[in-house]
């Protein structure tokens, strides 16, 4: 709802709350952004890019310095590679003002630096192509508490020298330990410690919890030693004599485990679904028992203490720090759920779509680091800015001129930074806009200037390195015609100034002398005083009296003449002045 009033030589709308349009406008009003950003609040938009396609890509990690690492379990480039933090400057993205973007990777490109690879197990920081001991297929891969990473090579068992799960000090100088050394007996009969295939493990303070595939079973290990604990068992599950039989449906059963992760409270598995009837990959919550070495479903979690996903193949689930769940099917967008199991969104990108996302992580400001077969295999996503609210048009000083306001917004729990404010007005009710060109702003407030007369709409939108957010909107912007020759200057009276007052000059008599009406000093006098004359002017000079006075009388007829010339000279002075 708009109002309109006249200010000065303008016509301005004058908004109520209700004026601020949140809606996104058709995309055809808005200048189209690169491939990944968003173009709404609420969307994720590409803020970090490799800028590369790593067809063969897995696991992913953000260990307690910073760094990103991801593995690859073939081809060319096998191994693992870190991009190591640096300093963040969240100006220094691709974004470069005025609603504009140049694709060069991004805060990937700015706040990490180039990529390390790894080319062997046992290749260190400070040599990465050296070593001895190749990778037979490293997949999963996560932060150790307190530094450094665990791997996990999912065929280690038959590599030399054996280990499944390898643990890295933090400044990646040497292999700490490993876990699942046994050798590969099958699931008929599984070896202390065996651990042949478990793409995705959880980590916690002194605990590694891994998935063997074939046999559905989660096994536990000493972290960083690697020593084999147990092996959680629950209703209708065995532990380590005979692998866990999956049940036709319904949650409890294990089929094809292939990922485990935790939330700090409790685990989560992912499974294949390859034997349940219909096919039917799922997640389930369990609650941990470390004294009875087991666990229990958590019914309160989805349906009955799981998340169903017909004709589906659930490789992994990773819990973010706001209770968010992320589930990672085969193919397929991920999709984000809250800790209750309620669906909530898919995590995609505008046109950088995936095909294939294979492991991501939570930073602490809520960004995702995915990895993903394609273009693009390395990403980071984050929240674009929310809507701008309280946008509201007054007057300007000077004709043709707009004052702007609106509230500032602040970047939340997964967005990026907030960086500019992007204005722009329209003059034919919408269908094409004109960017204001300005420097790159966070001040909630802008100037328009050299408008013509006419109406027009004006809006607002939000800016950060993953893309805008939803305008503000204000409409019937009216400005009418200046007044002819603009406005006249105020009329300035100038002061008027007094000239100073000259007092004359008190002159005393010579000691002794008598004044009229006054004795001598020390003397009473012994008369009546005689009467005071009568005053004349100065200008009645001493024609009156007949003649000059003489003695005492003299003296002060003398001092009565100059008190009377100064005090006409100031008055004609001021009279002067006054006239001109």
């Amino acid at each position: 709802m708009l109002h309109t009033r006249v200010i000065g030589g303008l016509t301005v709308a004058t908004m109520i709350t209700s004026a601020t349009v949140f809606a996104p406008q058709p995309a055809a009003a808005f200048a189209q952004l690169p491939d990944g950003k968003a173009e709404g609040s609420g969307e994720y938009g590409l803020i970090g890019d490799s800028l590369k396609t790593i067809d063969s890509i897995y696991g992913v990690a953000l260990d307690d310095a910073g760094s990103i690492w991801y593995a690859v379990p073939d081809g060319a480039g096998r191994g693992i590679t870190e991009y190591r933090a640096e300093s963040f400057d969240p100006a220094a993205g691709d974004y470069t003002g005025n609603g504009e973007y140049t694709l060069r990777g991004g805060y990937l490109a700015s706040a990490w630096s180039d990529p390390v690879h790894y080319a062997n197990r046992d290749s260190t920081a400070a040599d990465p192509g050296g070593g001895t001991q190749p990778w037979p297929e490293p997949r999963g891969i996560e932060p150790l508490p307190g530094g450094g990473i665990a791997v996990g090579d999912t065929n280690g068992n038959v590599s030399t020298p054996p280990g499944t799960i390898l643990f890295y000090d933090a400044e990646h100088t040497a292999i700490i330990g490993n876990a699942g050394v046994g050798g590969d007996q099958g699931c008929t009969r599984l070896a202390e410690g065996e651990l042949a295939w478990g793409p995705y493990f959880a980590v916690t303070a002194d605990r590694l919890y891994a998935p063997y595939e074939g046999c559905n079973v989660v096994s536990v290990f000493s972290v960083p030693e690697g020593d084999p604990l147990h092996r959680l068992t629950g209703a209708g599950q065995t532990a380590g004599i005979q692998p866990n039989p999956p049940a036709d449906q319904g949650p409890g059963s294990l089929d094809e485990v292939y990922g485990v992760s935790t939330d700090g409270t409790a685990l989560y598995t992912s499974d294949l679904g390859f034997t349940r009837a219909p096919a039917t990959g799922m997640v389930q919550r369990w609650l941990i028992d470390d004294e009875t070495e087991s666990w229990e479903l958590d019914t309160a979690f989805g349906t009955d203490g799981a998340l169903a996903f017909p004709g589906e193949q659930i490789y992994g689930t990773v819990a973010g720090a706001d209770g968010d769940l992320y589930v990672i099917p085969q193919r397929g967008p991920v999709r984000r759920y809250d800790a209750g199991g309620t669906y909530r969104a898919d995590v995609q990108v505008r046109d950088v779509p995936y095909a294939a996302a294979r492991d991501l992580q939570v930073t602490d400001e809520g960004w995702i680091v995915m990895t993903a077969r394609g273009e693009h295999s390395l990403r980071v996503l984050a929240k674009s800015p929310d809507p701008v609210t309280g946008l509201a048009a007054e007057s300007g000083q000077a004709d043709g001129s707009v004052e702007l306001t609106w509230d500032a917004l602040e970047a939340g729990y997964g967005q990026a930074p907030l960086l500019d404010y992007v204005v722009e007005r329209s003059d034919d009710g919408g269908a094409t806009w004109q960017t204001v060109e300005r420097e790159i702003s966070l001040d909630p407030a802008a100037t328009l200037t050299g408008l013509d007369a006419g109406e027009y709409d004006i809006r607002v939108t939000a800016f950060s390195e993953a893309g805008r957010g939803d305008p503000a909107l204000v409409e019937g912007v009216t400005v009418t015609e200046p007044t002819p020759g603009g406005p006249r200057p105020p009329v300035v009276e100038p002061p008027v100034v007094e000239p100073p007052v000259v007092e004359p000059p008190v002159v005393e008599p010579p000691r002794g002398t008598a004044i009229p009406g006054e004795g001598l000093p020390g003397v009473q006098p012994t008369h009546e005083p005689r009467p005071t004359a009568p005053t004349r002017s100065p200008s009645e000079g001493l024609a009156a009296t007949g003649g000059p006075p003489s003695g005492p009388a003299a003296a002060v007829a003398a001092l009565l003449l100059a008190a009377g010339a100064t005090g006409l000279v100031a008055r004609r002075v001021r009279a002067s002045r006054a006239v001109r």
